[in-house]
């Protein structure tokens, strides 16, 4: 008898026979002795490009709550490395979300072309949204797109780009060059190679090195009309509001195994000391740290299966913005209180914490920032129509 192996199982699977040697390169790739191609190369390699890509069509057939527990075993390894993945399924992962029978002959073809590319081509995709005046809000960008025959011209500076120089190609928002209105927003993909795309140096931050995070400049950059996303002008923005956990939290379990990363640190060295895990005190402060962490775990596990369960539903969608809020805040928490517990020896060098700490970070500055979220959550308590684009300030 054959036992069927659910899917999920199967990533895991993939992740396992990685995630030895990511964990060897984060700290070298933190601190830039190695560049982080090796450790993209091994997810390449390992067939996880395809997670979220249905069984039929060759991928692994994720759903986002099963795509969220897997992320956050890759991140427990390598935060960084794990971030910069979650870009490339940021920018397919909603391809295959939708009704294939309602997408149409020119969205069928489209979605066929990822497929391809990420299954046969072993391709990676990433997200250029973000700009140096309006960060990651849709609304207000400057990049424009125009019409020119059989095809379109871009031209914009996007910022903060991950996969930068690593990925081949980069999903990118644009408005009409001739229409003021800042709701009228398309995706189009760019290759790392077309005429007119370039990249700066890698932005300088205190950690995330991994994710090659860079600026991208789009000057007369022609593209052909079949790789405007889904064949579709105009519905970005619509789509991102019905459906913000890709934008919004697609990188919920990043954070997530960050944290669980966090309080595994601190029990270890707690264990590791026969004195300290006889004391109460310290004993009661790591249950403390285990009962926050089960907390934002079910709140996180919550909104990742309610997007599978109950997608385009404004409750759903509080839920994804109150774990994008809590995780956040108990990550840089958890981060705080294992060097409490731990001491001094929480902050050597040659030690992972100090580096978990300072990725920890940056869950409150990437979108939706915590006002945000607070925002969101506290207009669908009050009863506003959250499907309604003015409602949102970003």
């Amino acid at each position: 008898m054959t036992i069927a192996v659910h899917p999920v199982d199967a990533a895991l699977d993939l992740a396992a026979s990685i995630t030895p040697r990511l964990t060897e390169l984060a700290d070298p790739i933190d601190r830039g002795e190695t560049p982080p191609q090796e450790a993209y190369d091994l997810i390449r390699e390992s067939g996880l490009l395809a997670a979220m890509i249905p069984i039929e069509n060759g991928g692994l057939g994720l759903d986002f709550a099963d795509y969220t527990r897997l992320l956050a075993e890759l991140a427990a390894a390598n935060g960084a490395i794990a971030l910069g993945f979650n870009m490339h399924n940021v920018a397919i992962g909603s391809l295959f979300e939708a009704d294939v029978d309602a997408l149409g002959s020119t969205g069928v073809a489209f979605r066929d072309w990822v497929i391809d590319q990420v299954v046969v081509g072993r391709t990676m995709f990433a997200s250029a949204a973000s700009e140096p005046a309006t960060g990651a809000r849709l609304r207000g960008i400057s990049t424009v797109y125009r019409r020119d025959g059989d095809g379109y011209v871009l031209d914009g500076h996007k910022s903060f780009v991950s996969l930068s120089g690593v990925a081949d190609h980069y999903v990118v928002t644009a408005r009409p060059h001739d229409d003021d209105s800042d709701v009228e927003v398309s995706h189009f993909v760019v290759s790392a190679g077309d005429p007119g795309v370039s990249f700066s140096t890698e932005w300088a931050g205190t950690a995330l090195r991994g994710t090659s995070t860079a600026q991208m400049f789009l000057a007369d950059t022609r593209i052909h009309a079949d790789r405007l996303f889904l064949g579709v002008e105009g519905m970005s923005l619509f789509k991102a509001v019905r459906d913000p956990h890709w934008m919004a939290a697609g990188y919920l379990g990043a954070y997530l195994g960050l944290s669980e990363a966090i309080v595994d640190f601190a029990a270890q060295r707690l264990g590791a000391d026969e004195r300290r895990r006889s004391q109460a005190a310290d004993v009661q402060r790591l249950g403390a740290m285990t009962v926050a962490l089960q907390a934002t775990r079910a709140l996180t596990t919550a909104a990742a299966r309610g997007v599978v369960d109950r997608r385009s539903d404004q409750a759903t969608n509080a839920t994804v913005y109150a774990a994008k809020h809590h995780l956040g805040e108990t990550a840089q928490s958890l981060a705080a209180q294992a060097v409490a517990l731990v001491g001094s020896a929480a902050m050597a060098a040659d030690q992972p914490l100090q580096r978990l700490l300072r990725e920890v970070q940056f869950c409150s500055i990437m979108p939706a920032k915590p006002a945000d979220c607070l925002d969101y959550v506290g207009k669908s308590t009050l009863g506003a129509n959250m499907f309604d684009v003015s409602n949102h300030g970003w």
